[in-house]
């Protein structure tokens, strides 16, 4: 019976060893542990983890002792590759990683209102990739219409946000917002939250113009009042945006700033 009770203890702190390494990896590995969260945003059935990697981070350190002393040594992050479908049928690939969390973590101790939670930067990681979504459709939709290809492709569209990052609790908030899904997400989804002060931002970059020949150079600059009212005829009262062209060959817009106070 003695050994009988060993083997039995044994295998009892086996099982819980491996419960224990389970629930580490589960907690690890956002694909599964948001598996519901990534479901809403890309479409349930709609996407895949194809790949997973654990790198070093220049970012932060942590501390470990070794021969009775204090040491240090780069931190490390997980990056998760995410194949998904998009609105017009194309494959497309995503990364999301927990660097941001990690580094967030390294800089704000565990009661800090300042401090995410892992839902709250896998949001955060979403609405990068979202920004980038909408700002494509910016793209093709808006800009498309108003320059040639070479000229368009001298500008840089994408959504940003002011007055700082935003605090933790609005990424659980975007979380739940029904437009947050990535093949119907728009700019005019952010332009028109209140959830906080997005914008669309154009920025052409010179060593991209320098390539023009000098009357597509010139046609450029002289779209920014045709880009500016599109947008305003886009997005009404919610226009929102800040455009550089070219030195001389910019503007900036709110509509929530130009309202009447």
């Amino acid at each position: 019976m003695g050994k009988v009770k060993k083997i039995g203890i044994l295998a009892a702190l086996a099982a819980v060893a491996a419960a224990a390494v389970l629930v580490y990896l589960y907690f690890q590995t956002w694909p599964l542990r948001f598996r519901a969260e990534l479901d809403a945003f890309f479409g349930e059935g709609n996407w895949e983890q194809i790949s997973a990697e654990t790198r070093e981070s220049r970012m932060y350190t942590v501390t470990y002792r070794r021969n009775g002393l204090s040491d240090q040594r780069p931190g490390d992050y997980h990056e998760w590759d995410i194949a998904f479908t998009n609105r017009y049928g194309e494959p497309e690939v995503w990364t999301i990683s927990d660097h941001t969390m990690k580094i967030n973590h390294d800089k704000h101790w565990i009661l800090s209102s300042d401090r995410y939670s892992a839902k709250q930067a896998l949001a955060l990681e979403l609405m990068d990739v979202s920004f980038s979504m909408a700002a494509a459709e910016v793209s093709r939709e808006l800009l498309a219409e108003i320059l040639p290809e070479r000229e368009a492709e001298c500008i840089d569209v994408d959504i940003s946000y002011r007055n700082g990052n935003p605090p933790p609790e609005m990424y659980g908030k975007l979380l739940r917002e029904p437009w947050f899904a990535a093949n119907q997400i728009t700019a005019a989804d952010y332009l028109e939250t209140d959830l906080y002060d997005f914008y669309l931002r154009f920025l052409a970059f010179d060593y991209r113009v320098e390539k023009l020949e000098e009357e597509e150079r010139q046609h450029l600059m002289e779209s920014l009042d045709e880009l500016e009212q599109a947008l305003r005829e886009t997005y009404g009262d919610y226009a929102d945006y800040e455009i550089y062209l070219g030195e001389g060959y910019k503007a900036e817009y709110s509509g929530a700033l130009a309202s009447p106070q």
